[in-house]
């Protein structure tokens, strides 16, 4: 025991020499995922890090010269460095192997414009928007390399296309102005004049609001005699222009030049309504004096003036009344009026002219007071009533005007007494109903507005305002019911859209202050009824479809959102509800389809990026439920390039690498979520994991105990590793030692083999083919108890639902020991003793098949191994059964059980006592318990119950027999396991 002592303390510092010696080198011998390379130096270079992201990227290419994306990165650095040929060699690498590679396209597209390589810049800009054909950025790439190459006519054509495809966009719609203008001062200068008159009319309509454009098309036309074209040009440009003053002038001048001086005053006139410009008011004045020179000479008005001033006759005194009247000159108008009043007396016509002037003039009071003076003085005049019922309504509009609605009622009432005029009567009530309403008198409100349905039940104001009232008084149910009534009983269909209109304008509030209230039930009763009443409101459909959802009525939420869809189908809400609606039955494939090409018109509309990367998400974790992390990496890559900080879906990422078994990226992506204060802990553990799982290097320790049952003796086997992983091989190295306490002669031994010192050196070589198949070769030597040499090969598979196979073969020199006696006559009359062991060797061969599924934190496997020992067959069958109940991936509760007529493959190996032909047993116990990243733990409790057979020999030394003592054994076994991960 003190050499087995000895030499494990010996055997401990060689594998912590071993582990400090991987320790130091493990930065430059290290080998990581191309992911990991892409991601640090994308990061670096980001960071404006460039030589130490190419450090890392020339040991990235050096290992894996073919990967696109670091191709890809190399040339972006000799881009920047501007040694084009290199960064051109290293793109089209990228490019070759990823022909939608969009990132280093660009760059060819960039080092090929700065070579002036030109063809070459379009090719690769023509792939790209095969790609993605409406990316605007390409399109303005292309037109910028055309003109660059010479190419002018197939750049203005690609740009007028441009247009066609983003008719709305203004920087667009701005280089396509600028590139027309250029064409048209050059066409100017050459002296084309019909080609610039053409380019002019495009710009006009291209460029509406540009006042110099009209003016400079209305001179061209002018010029080439098109008058009446110039004429319309210019109106034209007023339209579009109201506040022109250059424009409209320009027309009025033109339309002076032909003396159509009337239709140019009128023109003028009409517009200094809303243009309170100086310069148009002088230019009127002008163009008003001039026309006056033109026609004074043949005005009679001017003639009959003449004509009273000498003779002062009726006739010319009745022709400068009525005309000065009907011409509106008021001053003339009241001097001939004074002069006809002075000969003839008051008359009700020339009152009545009179208040007309006085009207005219905006003599508000003089004018009242006239007309109230004519009533008086003819009170069956139904003309005079009304026209004094209307200016007592045109009195009360002003007080309503300036919110004196109290001052208007008695003018109002007037209006409604005295007129006989329905229309003036029925404007009269109507205001009268108003002025109640803002003064909320709604009771009398409510009397006019009966009283006007009694006389005037045609009046299709009438339910709407009744239900205003309603609403205004906190009545909103009989509001509504009165609409509903309205609705129902109407046979005016005209009418049918004002009442469904009056309807949402208060049935909205009502809704709203429901879901406030939380009478969400109600709520979407009262949306449902809105939508029965009007189907296409944009705020029913949201209510109906947020209560819907709000109360788990799926089907009406999936009803609604089809309708709301049907009717604004281009509407970014009802565009995300309806991914909602494919989201709750977990068709994200078909609620991402809808979503992504929205995002090219929207992609910073928050709610529309939420959805997109919701779906995405669940939709990249139901792909890693079906075992397609590939894909589901391609998903939340898409997603992350609109929400690129987007902490769920860098986990779901990070959750496909660990599906893949590429757990350095898995950590890299997954630390960045933020987990919650109950899932902090747990998450924490999963990461260390990760991280531990990541690690490129292992050492562990092992420590093998078994004792008999029925017998104080203690079987040992102490084992060192060192495992070194890169992207896709594992290497193994092992050493195993086992002392054995035995008798060498005398004496009568119990035990099965020889004392003495056994060393094994074990090595191993896994290989991963792809995502799904793998292979091993084992190799091992030993100088005594364990088997003398060991060759073993192994293919596995992994499947996509889980389950994993492998197919295995071993071949084993193994050795078995026999005692040998001798006669010792040294006492009494002599017998036989145990002389020492004779050991042979034998050719073990197995085969076996190995299975395994694992359902979610638990693994179950098994397998069955057949061997053959001197020609005949052996079988043993093992299972096992793992349960996780930490997220860190290591830590477990092992269960396991063999039987068979040889023995398990560990006993075997591990030196450890056992047998073949008979019936063999085993179950264990144990787990695994992981205490941080670096250091995990295990310990294995194990019963074996196998079939013994000792010789002896009994006799005389002439006449002896061969004895062979058979039993059953117990052996229990436990192992202690250290595992250093770094």
């Amino acid at each position: 025991m003190r050499k087995f002592g000895c030499l494990l303390i010996g055997l401990i510092c060689f594998v912590s020499i071993v582990g400090v010696y991987a320790f130091n080198i493990i930065e430059k011998d290290d080998v990581h995922t191309p992911d990991y390379y892409e991601s640090n130096v994308r990061s670096m270079f980001g960071r404006e890090q460039w030589e130490a992201g190419k450090q890392l990227l020339d040991e990235g290419l050096s290992i894996y010269p073919d990967v696109n994306g670091l191709n890809e990165l190399c040339g972006r650095y000799h881009y920047r460095k501007k040694d084009y040929d290199t960064a051109r060699y290293f793109l089209v690498r990228a490019v070759r192997d990823n022909p939608e590679n969009v990132e280093a396209k660009q760059l060819l597209i960039k080092v090929e414009d700065e070579t002036r390589n030109y063809s070459s810049a379009i090719c690769y800009v023509n792939e790209l928007l095969e790609i993605n054909p409406y990316w605007q950025g390409l399109w303005r790439k292309k037109i910028e390399l055309y003109r660059k190459q010479g190419n002018v006519e197939e750049a203005d054509r690609l740009l007028r296309r441009l247009r066609q495809i983003y008719p709305n966009d203004s920087t667009v719609q701005r280089d396509y102005v600028y590139r027309l203008e250029e064409s048209y001062q050059e066409r100017r200068k050459s002296g084309d004049k019909e080609k610039a008159v053409a380019l002019l009319r495009d710009l006009v309509e291209v460029s509406p609001q540009n006042e110099g454009y009209y003016l400079d098309l209305v001179n061209l036309l002018l010029q080439q005699g098109n008058t009446e074209e110039a004429i319309q040009t210019a109106g034209v440009g007023v339209s579009r222009i109201p506040r022109s003053s250059a424009l409209i002038i320009k027309k009025a001048s033109i339309l002076a030049e032909e003396a159509r001086y009337q239709e140019a005053m009128a023109f003028v006139k009409s517009r200094m309504r809303t243009n309170r410009d100086g310069h148009l008011v002088r230019f009127y004045n002008l163009l008003l004096a001039e026309a006056a020179n033109a026609a004074r000479m043949n005005d009679p008005y001017v003639l009959y003036g003449k004509v009273y001033e000498t003779s002062k006759s009726d006739e010319a005194l009745d022709y400068m009344l009525n005309t000065a009247v009907t011409r509106g000159y008021n001053d003339d108008a009241l001097y001939y009026l004074a002069e006809a009043k002075r000969r003839r007396g008051e008359q009700t016509s020339l009152l009545y002219k009179e208040y007309l002037v006085y009207k005219r003039m905006g003599n508000t009071a003089k004018a009242y007071t006239l007309l109230s003076n004519l009533v008086k003085m003819n009170p069956e005049d139904a003309d005079l009533a009304d026209e004094f019922a209307r200016n007592q309504l045109q009195q009360a509009s002003e007080l309503v005007s300036d919110g004196f609605y109290a001052e208007a009622l008695p003018y109002l009432k007037g209006a409604v007494r005295g007129g006989y005029d329905d229309e003036t009567k029925l404007a009269a009530l109507d205001k009268t109903y108003a002025c109640y309403y803002e003064l909320r008198r709604y009771d009398d409100a409510l009397a006019v507005l009966d009283s006007i349905h009694e006389e005037y039940p045609d009046y299709g104001g009438y339910f709407v305002k009744k239900a205003d009232v309603f609403s205004r008084r906190g009545q909103t149910s009989e509001a509504l019911d009165v609409l509903n009534l309205a609705m129902s009983d109407t046979v005016q269909t005209e009418l049918y859209p004002m009442y469904a209109a009056a309807y949402e304008e208060i049935a909205i509030p009502y809704i709203k202050e429901l879901i406030e209230r939380g009478a969400s039930g109600r709520a979407f009763g009262e949306s449902v009824h809105l939508l029965e009443v009007n189907p296409s409101s944009y705020e029913g459909l949201q209510y109906a479809i947020g209560m819907s959802d709000r109360l788990d009525r799926h089907e009406d939420y999936d009803a609604y959102v089809s309708q709301a869809r049907s009717i604004y189908p281009e509407d970014i809400d009802f565009i995300v509800k309806q991914a909602a609606s494919y989201s709750r039955t977990e068709d994200y494939r078909r609620a991402v389809d809808l979503l992504r090409p929205q995002l090219d018109d929207y992609p910073d509309n928050d709610g529309l990026v939420g959805a997109f990367a919701e779906n995405s998400e669940l939709m990249a974790l139901q792909l890693i439920k079906e075992h397609e992390p590939d894909s589901a990496i391609a998903v939340a890559d898409t997603a992350l390039l609109f929400d690129e900080n987007n902490e769920s879906l860098l986990l779901a990422k990070g959750t496909a690498y660990e599906a893949m078994h590429r757990y350095d990226s898995a950590y890299f992506y997954q630390r960045k979520y933020k987990p919650g204060i109950e899932e902090a802990e747990s998450f924490k553990r999963h990461i260390d994991g990760l991280l531990s799982r990541s690690y490129r290097n292992e050492i562990s320790l092992e420590y093998l105990q078994g004792r008999y049952g029925e017998e104080d003796v203690i079987t040992s086997v102490a084992s060192a590793s060192y495992i070194r992983k890169n992207a896709y091989n594992l290497f193994t190295g092992r050493i195993n030692y086992a002392g054995r306490d035995g008798s060498t002669s005398g004496g009568d031994p119990e035990d099965q083999v020889s004392g003495g010192v056994g060393l094994q050196l074990q090595g191993g070589w896994e290989h991963r083919f792809s995502r799904k198949w793998a292979g091993t070769l084992t190799a091992a030597w030993a100088n005594k108890y364990f088997p003398k040499i060991t060759v073993g090969l192994q293919a596995a598979y992994e499947a996509d639902n889980g389950l994993s196979l492998d197919i295995h073969a071993m071949y084993r020199r193994i050795s078995t020991y026999s005692k040998t006696f001798r006669w010792d006559d040294s006492y009494g009359e002599g017998g036989w003793v145990f002389n020492g062991w004779d050991r042979s060797n034998h050719n073990l061969f197995s085969a076996g098949l190995g299975l395994s599924k694992v359902w979610n934190q638990i693994l179950v496997g098994g397998k069955a191994d057949a061997y053959l020992l001197s020609s005949r067959f052996y079988v043993n069958a093992s299972a096992q059964l793992k349960y996780y109940p930490l997220e860190d991936g290591r830590t477990n509760i092992t269960v396991t059980g063999a039987v068979g007529t040889a023995p398990e493959a560990d006993m075997i190996d591990y030196a450890m006592p056992s047998s073949f032909d008979r019936l063999n047993t085993m179950v264990g116990l144990g787990g695994t318990y992981m205490f941080n990243s670096h250091l995990s733990g295990g310990v294995m409790g194990t019963w074996h119950t196998f079939y013994t057979q000792l010789n002896n020999r009994t006799g005389t030394r002439t006449k002896y027999v061969e004895n062979i003592d058979t039993r059953y054994k117990n052996l229990y076994n436990v192992y202690l396991q250290l595992f250093i991960h770094f």
